[in-house]
C-alpha cells in the first residue's frame, strides 16, 4: 500500500470516528431524545456542511409537505437562511425513484438548473448541494439535504457514503409521529419568526440604517412625505435617497406600498427588548 493510500485511508478512518457522536445525536432526535435541529447541526459539522433539512415532499407536486432545518449562518447579514427544499432540483424526474441511502450531488444532476437554487448558494456563496433520500413512497419522499461552500472532498465524500446506510435504516425505525410533530413545530418557530422580523423590530430585518430607520418610524405614524422631511431637517433630494434605498431593503415599490408594511404588524406591546438596533 502506497503511502498516500495509507495516508487517506487513516484519515478516513479518523474521520469516522468522529462522526460516532453526530451519528448517536441522529439516532436520540429519532427516538425522541434530542431536537431535528441539534442532530442537523451536529452532522453538519462533521461534515464540514454549512446548511442541513430533512425535508418530506410530495413526489406528485415536488413541494415539501414539512421540513425541519438548521442553518450555521441563520440571523448573520450575510444572504437568507435555507428555508426551503431544493431536492426536485437536484433529483428531477427521479424525485419518488431514487433510491434510499444514494448520494445525489447538484454538481452531478443532469437536471436544468433550478433559478431559485442558483440564487440561493450564489447569495450565501455555497458550492454543492447533497441530497440523501431516506425513504420513497408513493405519496412522499423524505429527503437529507447538506449544502456545503466548497465541493466536498475525497473525506467528505466517503463519509458521506459511509454513513448513509445508517442514515437510512435509522430513519425507517424511528419513534412514529415525532417527525411530523418536528415539522409542526418548526412552522410555529417560523411563525414566531416573520412576526418578529417586523421592519420596525429591533432585529431591524430589512437592514435599515439610523437615518432611514427613523424615516420609517415617523411614516409608520401617518406622518407625510413633507413632514417627515421638515422634522428630520434634510433635503427634498436626501429624503429621496432615503426612500430609493428602503425600498430596495424591503422589496417594495412606493410610498404606499411601504407604509401598508410598516403599519400591517402591530406594535409587540409587552416584549421585552431583544438585542440588536439598526445599523
Amino acid at each position: 500500500m502506497g503511502t498516500n493510500a495509507l495516508f487517506d485511508t487513516r484519515t478516513i478512518q479518523a474521520a469516522e470516528a468522529g462522526m460516532i457522536a453526530p451519528i448517536a445525536r441522529w439516532c436520540e432526535c429519532l427516538h425522541g431524545c434530542a431536537p431535528f435541529r441539534d442532530a442537523l447541526r451536529a452532522l453538519a459539522a462533521a461534515i464540514n456542511g454549512e446548511a442541513a433539512a430533512v425535508c418530506r415532499v410530495s413526489t406528485g407536486k415536488g413541494r415539501a409537505s414539512g421540513s425541519v432545518f438548521f442553518d450555521a449562518a441563520a440571523g448573520e447579514r450575510n444572504g437568507p437562511a435555507l428555508d426551503r427544499s431544493f431536492a426536485r432540483a437536484v433529483l428531477g424526474g427521479y424525485l419518488d425513484k431514487a433510491k434510499p441511502g444514494l448520494i445525489w450531488y447538484k454538481s452531478m444532476s443532469d437536471q436544468n438548473s433550478d433559478p431559485a437554487l442558483d440564487r440561493f448558494h450564489a447569495s450565501r456563496r455555497l458550492a454543492e448541494l447533497a441530497v440523501i433520500p431516506l425513504s420513497s413512497g408513493r405519496r412522499h419522499t423524505d429527503f437529507l439535504e447538506l449544502h456545503f461552500s466548497s465541493r466536498p472532498g475525497a473525506v467528505q465524500q466517503a463519509l458521506l457514503n459511509i454513513i448513509s446506510d445508517t442514515l437510512v435504516r435509522t430513519w425507517t425505525n424511528r419513534s412514529p409521529g415525532l417527525y411530523t410533530e418536528a415539522c409542526l413545530s418548526e412552522r410555529r418557530l417560523r411563525r414566531n419568526a416573520e412576526v418578529e422580523a417586523h421592519l420596525l423590530s429591533m432585529e431591524n430585518p430589512a437592514q435599515l440604517s439610523r437615518a432611514e430607520y427613523r424615516v420609517c418610524v415617523l411614516l409608520s405614524k401617518g406622518q407625510p412625505a413633507k413632514r417627515v422631511q421638515s422634522d428630520l431637517g434634510i433635503s427634498k433630494s436626501t429624503l429621496r435617497t432615503h426612500l430609493r434605498n428602503i425600498y430596495a431593503k424591503t422589496r417594495t415599490s412606493n410610498l404606499t406600498e411601504l407604509v401598508y408594511h410598516l403599519v400591517s404588524v402591530d406594535t409587540f406591546a409587552g416584549q421585552s427588548p431583544r438585542r440588536g438596533t439598526a445599523a
